[in-house]
């Protein structure tokens, strides 16, 4: 098969090498570090955004700075790449977006988010997230890009949503989470979906 019906090869070590910055709007999105335990901490801390998460909300700055030091040992081992969102008004860190994972077997990545509670229902999220979708798309040779919420989560599975992804089904009782099992949704989204809606939107704009 040749390269052009192959596509693209998955590039993860661009990804770290680069350490790309991105800008949208009303946000910048560089590299999280354990740098940010402070900002990050102050929504890391509240009980209702660790509600659907894997991990506890933080009880202390130093939860967090445990926390970040796992992230970046993810990083250091090239299995995860997490983005701190920064709001341009204020010049704080609001949240984290990222690739919590790489498939390099099938070009693929998942994604995962999280977000103050201050900014929700602002389309922040969806704002950060659009934009490593289009990057991992566009430069990284990503074929597939997939999420997954608990099945009761509304507000980030309305994000996958905005995002053009397309709901694939319920996982069942996929993960163990704070000692209950819990469904998951799956969304994806392809490179040809990504593309296919590009192009739908250009043509839009030149009627």
């Amino acid at each position: 098969m040749d390269e052009a019906k192959r596509g693209a090869i998955l590039n993860i070590s661009y990804l770290f090498s680069s350490q790309p910055v991105l800008e949208t709007e009303r946000l910048i999105l560089r590299r999280l570090q354990p740098a940010d335990a402070n900002e990050y901490f102050h929504f890391a801390s509240d009980p209702l955004i660790a509600t659907h998460t894997m991990w506890s909300f933080h009880e202390t700055v130093e939860d967090t700075k445990a926390y970040l030091d796992k992230l970046e040992n993810k990083y250091e081992q090239k299995t995860a790449y997490h983005w701190a969102i920064h709001n341009k008004q204020n010049r704080l860190v609001v949240g984290r977006t990222g690739f919590i994972r790489f498939d390099h077997t099938h070009d693929s990545t998942e994604i995962g988010f999280v977000v103050s509670r201050e900014y929700w229902k602002q389309g922040i999220m969806t704002e950060a997230t659009r934009a490593i979708i289009e990057y991992g798309f566009e430069e990284l040779g990503v074929n597939r890009i997939e999420s997954r919420c608990n099945e009761d989560n509304i507000g980030s599975e309305r994000v996958m949503q905005k995002l053009d992804m397309n709901f694939e089904g319920i996982l069942r009782e996929q993960l163990k989470i704070k000692g209950e099992y819990v469904n998951q949704k799956m969304y994806a989204i392809l490179k040809r979906d990504f593309e296919g809606h590009r192009a739908s939107l250009s043509g839009k704009g030149a009627k």
